[in-house]
């Protein structure tokens, strides 16, 4: 149990929060929640003894293992990618250095061998002989292939190094975990995975996420900080917004009630203070008036950035047609004979799996990137607007916050960009920030300005909420919503594009489907969950009932058009299929890792002939897997 006691927290002159206290538990998952700045990041490093710089107790368990993600890879560099994992246990590593070590030399001494002996208990206590296959198994799951495990770890990209070290740390076995924002440098698969592995985790789990269905997923209470304190709610992130919402409504009650109260007490004082026969009672209500204390109510700490987009004039009716648009890189096509027409005040979500093309469509439309062939015809008085998944291109230099956006419209009023900086909850000093020292979220908002400052009336935005906190993503999605121009949106956020769209163009390898409707209505229809986690990202078809159906009918059909075999023939028959299931049953986990490991590589792959190559291994593999899983389903 970790027990805190009037725990508070300052910054500069500021009370983040004061006098909390609460006890957590093992067993259970409490997802730290609050706005940026409000103190979730420093106190888990409260919690693993970072700093010092509070007042209260934090008091752990006695000789309880305290797990967090460390990000010092540099120390592990030049070590075997298993291995780094591997050293998440000291004791265990160490052990095994030691046998290492001992058996290199040609004889060993009775020294040796108590030593050998030694590290042997160690091992086996450690469960140490099982050490590589698990270490192997959480590196699967964190989406880095078998092929790389034996590689050093300088050979990875930075967000691949962080997967290991994540690896590590869930291999290290703490009996309490601190996770700070998990789920940054993970795809949907992994997260897939890790939310499966925390679920079962038994010991103290707290966490810190932007990423709502991630706290839904594996949250058992929600650790709020707002209001100058941190309150604890039963349930999952869903839960815990229904039941500060229901607070809040009390809140607001009480304090109508007590003014209402208040009013007629007044009244009835005002009414009968110089009538004798009630002045006793008037002079009764004087005093119940004055030991009345107001409810006092603190101020959220949360921010809301006001996001409004208003196009200054009309489009023509068709303000984007694609036609005939195909696009390649060397072997490989991601685009093909796409033909659409996007009518005025479409809000459509360009969906599909990873690597279809997606975000070269945007570019495509807004001529960042030529197509091999076919067109794009933007249509009367069409004004676009982007917002670049990777916008780092657009935020260079040495300029303050104020300076870029005032670049964009030099005849813009000094208050106006004030204002929508503001918005964008840059505040007094914050205007003068170096673009350099932004953060993620804080780049995002800005970039938004740019569009709020440039009326557009079609907004194309390729992943707009990748860096935006949760309070943001509701703000972005109410003001899109309201959005009377046209919009074209890429997002893996279900949540986002659940509440945004009303029309899903699915990219697919083979083509294209459009869909006038919501995404709701697209999936009742089609079943092609491309957002979801609870399928894999090779396989995200989702079968009907009919589909079900239809396969027994077949089935049916065929056993039914079979000629009857005598008994010998019918058993030696079942055993051969039983034979065939098994040997399916037994290749199909292999082909679907196989799929898996190559999709890992290509998400790490940045050479375009590699690239290539691997994309038609990854293509061929998932034809291997879909015959045998087809083929499986034929004998059942």
């Amino acid at each position: 149990m970790l027990e805190i006691n009037n725990l508070t927290l300052e910054f500069a002159d500021r009370v983040l929060f004061q006098g909390v206290n609460f006890q957590l538990f093992p067993g259970h998952c409490y997802g730290l929640v609050g706005a940026n700045g409000t103190g979730k990041s420093t106190l888990l490093k409260i919690l693993t003894g970072q700093t010092q710089e509070y007042s209260g107790q934090v008091n752990w368990p006695k000789h309880a293992s305290l797990g967090y993600l460390r990000q010092d890879h540099f120390a592990f560099e030049n070590c075997r990618i298993i291995d780094t994992v591997i050293q998440g246990r000291p004791k265990l590593w160490e052990a095994r250095l030691v046998q290492d070590e001992l058996s290199r030399k040609p004889q060993m001494d009775l020294l040796d061998a108590e030593r050998y002996a030694e590290a042997e208990d160690t091992i086996i206590q450690l469960d140490g002989y099982s050490a590589e296959s698990d270490a192997a198994r959480l590196l699967d799951g964190l989406g880095i292939p078998t092929e790389l495990h034996e590689q050093q770890l300088k050979t990875l990209s930075g967000g691949y190094k962080l997967r290991v070290l994540m690896a590590q740390l869930l291999f290290s076995q703490p009996e309490m975990l601190l996770l700070d924002e998990p789920t940054n440098h993970l795809d949907i698969f992994s997260i897939k995975w890790l939310e499966e592995h925390l679920r079962s985790f038994p010991g103290l789990l707290i966490v810190v996420s932007h990423d709502r269905e991630f706290l839904n997923a594996v949250c058992s209470h929600i650790l709020d900080i707002d209001y100058g304190t941190i309150r604890m709610y039963t349930g999952n992130y869903d839960a815990f917004l229904a039941a500060k919402e229901l607070a809040q409504d009390q809140t607001e009650r009480a304090i109508a009630n007590q003014e209402e109260k208040k009013k007629d007490m007044q009244a009835f004082i005002s009414r009968f203070k110089a009538n004798a026969s009630w002045a006793s009672q008037a002079q009764s209500r004087v005093k119940k008036l004055e030991k009345m204390e107001d409810i006092q109510v603190i101020p959220s700490s949360r921010r809301y950035p006001t996001f409004e987009f208003k196009p200054n004039v009309t489009s023509g009716r068709i303000p984007l047609a694609v036609q005939g648009l195909s696009k390649s890189f060397e072997d490989k096509q991601v685009i093909r004979n796409l033909d659409i027409e996007i009518e005025r005040g479409d809000r459509l979500a360009v969906i599909g799996p990873n690597g279809v093309g997606k975000s070269t469509l945007l570019k495509i439309m807004m001529e960042l990137l030529s197509p091999d062939s076919g067109s794009v015809i933007w249509g009367h008085e069409a004004r676009p607007g982007y917002f670049p998944q990777d916008y780092h291109d657009l935020l260079t230099g040495n300029q303050t916050c104020f300076d870029w956006l005032y670049g964009f419209d030099a005849t813009a009023p000094v208050g106006q960009i004030r204002n929508l900086l503001g918005r964008m909850l840059f505040s007094g000093d914050d205007v003068k920030n170096k673009l350099t020292i932004l953060s993620g979220g804080e780049a995002t908002r800005l970039i938004f300005a740019k569009l709020m400052l440039e009326p557009s009336n079609v907004l194309l935005l390729d992943e707009p909420t990748n860096h935006l906190d949760l309070e943001a993503i509701d703000m972005l999605t109410d003001a899109l919503a309201k959005y009377t121009g046209t919009l074209i949106l890429v997002s893996h956020n279900r949540y986002f594009v659940s509440r945004v769209a009303t029309r899903i163009l699915e990219v697919k390898p083979q083509g294209f489907l459009d869909y006038k409707g919501t995404y709701a209505e697209y999936l009742e229809k089609y079943g092609t969950d491309h957002l979801s986690r609870d399928v894999s990202l090779k396989e995200r078809t989702v079968l009907s009932k009919q589909t079900e159906t239809a396969k027994s009918e077949k089935r049916a059909e065929k056993q039914a058009a079979s000629p009857a075999l005598s008994g010998k023939e019918a058993y030696e028959a079942q055993k051969a299929l039983k034979r065939k299931r098994q040997q399916l049953e037994k290749k199909l986990p292999a082909f679907e890792k196989a799929c898996q490991n190559l999709e890992a590589l290509l998400a790490q792959t940045v050479d375009a002939g590699k690239k290539a190559d691997l994309e038609s291994e990854y293509e061929a593999a998932l034809v291997v897997w879909r015959e045998a899983q087809n083929e499986l389903a034929s004998l059942v």
